[in-house]
């Protein structure tokens, strides 16, 4: 079944593009004159020499906007690395973690991005846009940024008038509600606007029942006023946010031993003992809160601009459950003691349970302040040019028993210039940086630093088509984490040894890429290789501390080589329209062994049926078998996913209420993600979730 499907849509691809080439329409599709924000000559996406994908969230189903999740899978290339629902990770290109910078509310997001089980923690309400750069752009965003750039533009405000929006929406599968205001008002050269969320969400469910410590909750708080006149524009804005999501508990195994257990009673009888002790643990959580505030202001002179950007943010992160024990079992096996230290130490270890009890265990807090100046020559017809800088201090502080990293300060100090140099039917990017970071912790003081170009072309392909090479180097001093980790982490499972003699990572990537576009269709193709110097990863050992296995952080080159094809085509039919993806990575370390978390070939397609007031829109997502694993991975099946969702408008008093739905997993498939560590502990996806939701505006 799954061959036939897939053939059906590879047979629909070649035929509706062979048509789409024999059309005369030379008009672009709307998506392609958008201004892209996170590269700084204000170019449209059609025009800019750097690839640029660009997300509205309108044009998303009312729905899958609610989570940034939905919406980044949107974009070809870019995957999701998830300790269940919540707690996301993007990964462009096999490249995650550290290697891709995420900015927000127009400044860097820091809140500790090292770790495997922590995610974006942006809330999606109060987003305008999403833009991914796929590739290296250290030359902009400085260390860290060689994966690629996530950019987050929040809600723009209006000149005049008031607004108000209202939303609210109901999941089936996690009993989980969703409520959302945002009011928007302007008058003359000032304007405001406020939004607030609450989430609370229960476990998950799939096809083995609850899924316990799958909760979310959240409130979300954002703010922001702009004054805008003809020679001063200021953009300030905040936002905070407070999060607890559960953290399942688990033993690390392989999922295929669930299908050689069979069904005997002694299995049953050992899963329901193993339960009743799971349900007498600690329930693990994190607690997280994250408050940011930023100024932007642009001064404009008569052919030139300067904008300032200041910013601050502090990340406060708490774990609870796990308590570490160490050392008590190490006593049960000493012939030594006699019953009345057993006694004693029974005694010891209960008041120290109770001692700790609702403690956090790990308590860090991170606060970072940026400074970003940007100075815009005067543009001419044949090129433009800018300079800027960008300053970081960051202070990383623990509160808690236990350290996973050091308290440390971290100051970096970037200086770059980019030029774009404008032809008849090309254009030229050039650019160059220097960066300079310094680590101080105790008994460590280094300093890092790196050169760093790009330098990128684009040209037309006649009336409806153009072509983009890049070659862009960038590189990433290594985190706290890697530098210092010595303990148990308890979210991963794995007993974590780090390296303060690692050295930068560095690359270089090429990137290809062709579009052809008409007024109904959009086609691109496109190829990458990267090339990483000293990648950094954690490899598994034979050696085990407490019964946790030993990873320890190393340093080798890899590269990683892929590409993506995109088909975007309005039929015929005008209310008709579909749009297929396809994606492939490969991973290897210079010794040929595999690396981790690389997504498997993906194939999405979809068909959008849009009316006068109503949408529906019908997806397919299909992953491949993942059989090319890293070291301490294991090897996954492939999957077919059905998703459906879609929108009404109706006029309620003069007014637009929207009301959406979705049906995600539709067919209630029990499935593995492969980049999921859920899969570690044999928990299968959500199954079946019917959403509904409305909309106001006034």
């Amino acid at each position: 079944m799954k061959k036939i499907y897939l053939s059906a849509i590879l047979a629909l691809f070649i035929l509706q593009y062979n048509n789409s080439q024999s059309a005369n329409d030379t008009i672009p599709i709307q998506d392609l004159d958008e201004v892209v924000v996170s590269t700084p000559f204000k170019e449209t996406v059609k025009n800019n020499v750097i690839k640029v994908s660009k997300l509205k969230l309108s044009d998303l189903s009312m729905i899958n906007a609610q989570n940034f999740k939905f919406s980044l899978l949107k974009v070809p290339g870019l995957s999701i690395i998830s300790t269940g629902p919540y707690i996301s990770k993007p990964s462009i290109r096999g490249v995650y973690g550290n290697r891709v910078v995420t900015y927000a509310n127009n400044m860097r997001l820091e809140n500790q991005q090292w770790g495997d089980d922590h995610g974006l923690e942006i809330d999606a309400f109060g987003t305008e846009s999403i833009e991914v750069i796929k590739g290296p752009l250290s030359v902009l965003y400085g260390s860290d940024a060689i994966g690629g750039v996530i950019y987050i533009s929040p809600d723009s405000f209006i000149s005049d008038g008031f607004e108000v929006e209202l939303g609210s929406y109901y999941n089936s599968n996690y009993s989980g509600f969703t409520n959302n205001l945002g009011i928007k008002g302007g008058s003359g050269k000032f304007s405001y606007l406020i939004q607030g969320s609450l989430v609370d969400n229960g476990d998950f469910e799939n096809a083995d029942g609850v899924v316990e410590g799958t909760f979310f909750e959240s409130t979300d708080i954002k703010a922001g006023l702009g004054f805008n006149s003809e020679k001063f524009t200021s953009d300030l804005r905040f936002s905070h946010s407070s999060i607890k999501v559960g953290v399942p508990h688990g033993d690390e195994h392989d999922e295929d031993d669930h299908d050689e257990h069979g069904d005997d009673d002694d299995h049953d009888d050992d899963h329901d003992d193993e339960h009743d002790d799971h349900e007498d643990e600690e329930e693990s959580y994190q607690d997280l809160t994250n408050t940011m505030i930023s100024l932007k202001n642009t001064i404009l002179f008569e052919r030139s601009q300067l904008e300032i950007t200041i910013g601050y943010s502090d990340n406060n992160r708490k774990e609870f459950g796990h308590h570490d024990e160490e050392g008590h079992d190490d006593h049960d096996e000493d012939g030594d003691h006699d019953d009345d230290h057993d006694d004693d130490h029974d005694d010891d270890h209960d008041d120290d349970h109770e001692d700790h009890e609702g403690e956090a265990h790990i308590d860090m807090d991170l606060s970072t302040t940026t400074v970003d100046l940007k100075y815009l020559f005067p543009k001419n017809n044949r090129s433009e040019f800018i300079i800027g800088t960008n300053i970081v201090n960051q202070e990383n502080t623990n509160l808690g028993e236990e350290e996973l990293v050091p308290n440390a300060t971290k100051n970096d100090l970037g200086i770059y210039g980019l030029s774009h140099i404008h032809g008849e039917v090309w254009d030229v990017m050039l650019g160059f940086r220097a960066d300079f970071r310094k680590i101080k912790a105790s008994g460590f003081n280094k300093n890092y630093s790196s050169l760093n170009a790009t330098m990128g072309l684009r040209t037309d392909l006649g009336d409806s088509g153009l072509m983009r090479i890049n070659f862009s180097r960038g590189f990433r001093a290594p985190n706290l984490s890697e530098l210092f980790s010595e303990g148990i982490h308890h979210a991963t499972g794995r007993y974590e040894n780090g390296d303060k003699n690692l050295s930068n990572e560095s690359n270089l990537q090429v990137d290809f890429s062709i579009m052809t576009f008409s007024e109904k269709s959009k086609f691109e193709f496109d190829l990458f290789y990267n090339k990483i110097n000293d990648y950094i990863y954690v490899n598994p050992t034979d050696s085990y501390v407490d019964n946790y296995q030993v990873y320890k952080y190393i340093q080798e080159d890899a590269s990683l080589f892929g590409g993506e094809i995109s088909y975007k085509r309005e039929t015929p039919l005008e209310w008709l329209s579909h749009e297929t993806t396809i994606e492939f990575i490969s991973g290897k370390t210079a010794e040929r062994e595999n690396l981790p978390l690389i997504a498997p070939i993906t194939l999405n397609h979809s068909f959008g049926f849009d009316f006068n007031n109503s949408s529906l829109e019908i997806g397919a997502l299909f992953k491949g078998k993942k059989q090319n694993i890293g070291q301490f991975e294991t090897k996954t099946d492939s999957y077919l996913l059905v998703n459906v969702s879609g929108s009404h408008d109706l006029n309620l008093l003069n007014n637009n209420l929207t009301l959406g739905w979705s049906i995600n997993n539709l067919f209630d498939k029990e499935y593995y993600d492969h980049l999921s560590r859920l899969k570690n502990f044999g928990i299968h996806e959500m199954g079946r979730n019917i959403s509904v939701g409305l909309n106001y505006t006034f």
